[in-house]
């Protein structure tokens, strides 16, 4: 059994980011492009189902609740919004239940006043009607539709805040060019709850050049695990102890350059899989890695009890593999092209966006399918 490949394609510039929703019977992708569209496609015809005009480049993208209750008959009977950041400091919401034709012009909100925006936006995340920025003026935003909230911590160097994800609750997590991460509890917005400074790594000539810098993050299903993509080609895997941030490993010897993107998939796992780990880098690779159960917790899955046997002892060519007490690198796919983002499906499949017009979608051989 091998891994197969399936492109989507009708961006005209680099896809910037993903995000996958599994609504009833229906399963939707939402790409962010520098053409200054978003779309969502369906994922069964690999075909785009709805084309956002943008004003402007779209540098994140994420589906949530509308902000406005009620309904309205159109091509989408999802009850959700788009929300789209774009590189002209502007946040906009659009109501897919608005979608009257295939292409949506009119955004339903201007988000841009509510979040006080003057930097740039690298990332938005939401949760349980609220949506977080991170931005370049170092903070993390949190609009609830009545009231912001800042999350910045007093440095006296600028630094960028690079991306921001919910874990639960009232606690969130960011990172940024100033190689730390940080744990928020989004009511006390000027001090974070935690601090991790992540530390040079000396161990391959890519993490002597390379800084650490946060690239990315990743909590997983069950919110026991953050994983963090760095500038240096390492991934660190903290924990959340008594709201204290606890680094458990520091993986290594997979990317030679930054971390772009990390997910953990659900592969053929109705419960937490905390286990398995998919990276995907500025190098052009994606990796999958196995986490121990010590760091995962009892009730996560063996990765061998779901991904397919021939996959797992196939070598990839020109690709290293590892062994490590915490954590073992399980096997590549040499995709070529630069990542930007990678998003799992909740059956066998991971989507790639990286600097071309096309994302790329790879089917993964599952044990016993």
């Amino acid at each position: 059994m091998t891994i197969t490949s399936f492109a989507f394609k009708g961006h005209k510039s680099s896809v910037n980011c993903l995000e996958y929703q599994k609504n009833g019977d229906s399963s939707l992708l939402l790409s962010g492009s520098d053409d200054k569209t978003a779309r969502v496609w369906d994922i069964r015809t690999s075909k785009t189902a709805l084309c956002i005009q943008a004003l402007s480049a779209v540098t994140s993208a994420s589906f949530g609740d509308p902000s406005t209750k009620g309904e309205r008959g159109g091509l989408f009977s999802q009850n959700a919004s788009v929300f789209l950041a774009m590189e002209d400091t502007t946040i906009f919401e659009y109501d897919l239940r608005r979608a009257e034709t295939p292409i949506l012009m009119q955004p339903t909100h201007d988000l841009t006043d509510s979040f006080q925006l003057t930097e740039e936006v690298n990332q938005i995340s939401f949760s349980k009607g609220r949506i977080s920025s991170a931005d370049d003026g170092g903070a993390v935003r949190i609009w609830d539709g009545a009231k912001l909230r800042v999350l910045q911590s007093e440095r006296s160097s600028p630094f960028l805040m690079t991306c921001c994800s919910f874990r639960s609750g009232d606690q969130l997590a960011s990172g940024g060019t100033d190689c730390n991460i940080y744990l928020w509890d989004i009511g006390r917005p000027h001090k974070p709850l935690d601090t991790i400074s992540i530390t040079r790594d000396d161990t391959g000539a890519n993490q002597v050049c390379n800084p650490p810098m946060v690239q990315t993050l990743a909590w997983s299903p069950s919110r026991r695990l953050l994983a963090t993509g760095l500038g240096d080609g390492t991934i660190s895997i903290t924990t959340v102890v008594k709201k204290k941030l606890i680094e458990l490993a520091r993986l290594r010897n997979g990317h030679s350059d930054s971390v772009a993107s990390l997910c953990f998939p659900k592969f053929g796992s109705p419960n937490s899989n905390d286990r398995l780990l998919a990276s995907a880098g500025t190098d052009g690779l994606i990796f999958f890695w196995e986490l121990n159960g010590t760091m995962a917790g009892k009730s996560s899955q063996e990765p061998s009890r779901v991904l397919s046997p021939e996959l797992l002892r196939k070598e990839v060519e020109d690709i290293e593999f590892t062994s490590k007490e915490e954590y073992d690198l399980l096997f590549g796919i040499p995709h070529q092209a630069k990542a930007n983002w990678i998003v799992s499906a909740l059956s066998d499949t991971i989507f790639v966006a990286d600097v071309t017009s096309e994302i790329t979608g790879y089917r993964i051989p599952l044990k016993n399918s």
